[in-house]
């Protein structure tokens, strides 16, 4: 028990602990503290109305970050002070934009190339982001260090894989990782080195709907980004206008690839959801599925309040595809079988649709 104390109280005393003001590398520094007090009564604020409660520790780092932030002062030191803060705040954006700075300033004065300045940089930051795995900043940061790149490192997809063990979902990482695939189309795009990355994922995964929609960020979507940049427009009249060439191919390969991955777990909207937007993309009708769907619910004319249906997702495909075919009753009957038994939580959903199409 004593122990336990002891740690606790050498760790916090540590937090205390003044480290630049004793510091001789520090010694010609003023550090400009922090006020918070009412704009407009700098000499005398008083107290603020409410104050965040920094550490003494961090207090005094932030001082000195501004007094070299004041002076635009490019140095190794400065750099030092940036990793000491981002240890101690890895979300502060600020100290991330300084030490990009501070960093490019340092090639260029002491003579390192950017492919090696960023190697160093990099090992250092994927150390960070395994602390921080939810941190924005972290991935903005390697995404401007990768944008001074004419290559992509050949470790990098084996570090995304690596962080996206821990978190299959991280919003960050998949939002980074649409960027480095346009950043880097070749290997990522122009071969099956992300398509097959992916679909290792899906196989880990079936329900993980963030690599869903990367997979059809890497089969659709970047071409569909790229054209609309060029082009202008959104992506709803381009898709209506069909400019966009359709591999049929490659539509084939997705629809047999999405129909195997919904075998697995036919109640999964991920992959019912992937297979609406391969159709879309590739402007094939909705009809052309309805046997698939219909073979889901037991048949043509099965109960679609029966324990044979196995995904009430072919069921709100089978409301449009009736809907479209000009059998409103048979699209109404779906609908209120998924208010009353399938999806009842959104009953009112299902009811709104269902008043759309009027009496029948």
């Amino acid at each position: 028990m004593s122990g336990k104390s002891s740690k606790s109280k050498s760790k916090s005393s540590k937090s205390r602990e003044p480290y630049y003001a004793v510091s001789p590398q520090w010694k010609d520094v003023s550090p400009i503290p922090l006020i918070d007090g009412p704009p407009g009564q700098q000499k005398d604020p008083g107290p603020a109305l409410a104050t965040i409660a920094y550490s003494p520790r961090y207090s005094e780092a932030m001082s000195y970050l501004r007094a070299v932030m004041a002076v635009n002062e490019f140095s190794r030191r400065a750099l030092d002070l940036t990793e000491d803060i981002i240890g101690m705040n890895p979300a502060h954006y600020t100290v991330w934009l300084y030490r990009a700075k501070i960093l490019k300033v340092l090639w260029d004065l002491e003579g390192t190339s950017i492919e090696d300045g960023v190697k160093v940089e990099l090992e250092w930051l994927d150390g960070i982001s395994e602390r921080a795995l939810k941190n924005y900043q972290i991935w903005h940061h390697r995404q401007l260090l990768m944008s001074l790149l004419p290559t992509m490192p050949n470790t990098e997809p084996g570090f995304l894989s690596h962080i996206l063990s821990f978190d299959s979902k991280n919003y960050h990482v998949w939002t980074y990782r649409a960027w480095l695939c346009r950043r880097f189309p070749d290997p990522l795009l122009n071969t099956d080195v992300e398509l097959d990355a992916v679909d290792a994922l899906i196989a880990q995964d079936v329900r993980n709907n963030s690599a869903w929609s990367h997979r059809y960020f890497v089969v659709f979507g970047a071409e569909e980004l790229r054209y609309i940049e060029e082009q202008g427009g959104n992506r709803k009249d381009v898709l209506a206008s069909g400019s966009l060439v359709v591999d049929e191919e490659v539509v084939e390969r997705e629809v047999n690839y999405t129909k195997d991955r919904i075998a697995w777990a036919p109640q999964n909207p991920s992959p019912w959801n992937y297979l609406k937007g391969v159709a879309k993309r590739a402007a094939v009708p909705i009809g052309d599925f309805q046997v698939y769907c219909e073979s889901f619910v037991g048949g043509r004319n099965a109960d679609l309040m029966g324990d044979q249906v196995r995904s009430s997702h072919a069921i709100d495909w089978l409301a449009d595809i009736y809907k479209e075919d000009g059998n409103p009753q048979k699209s109404k009957a779906c609908l209120d079988a998924l208010g009353q038994k399938w999806d009842p939580i959104r009953r009112k959903y299902w009811e709104y649709r269902a008043r759309q199409m009027g009496d029948v």
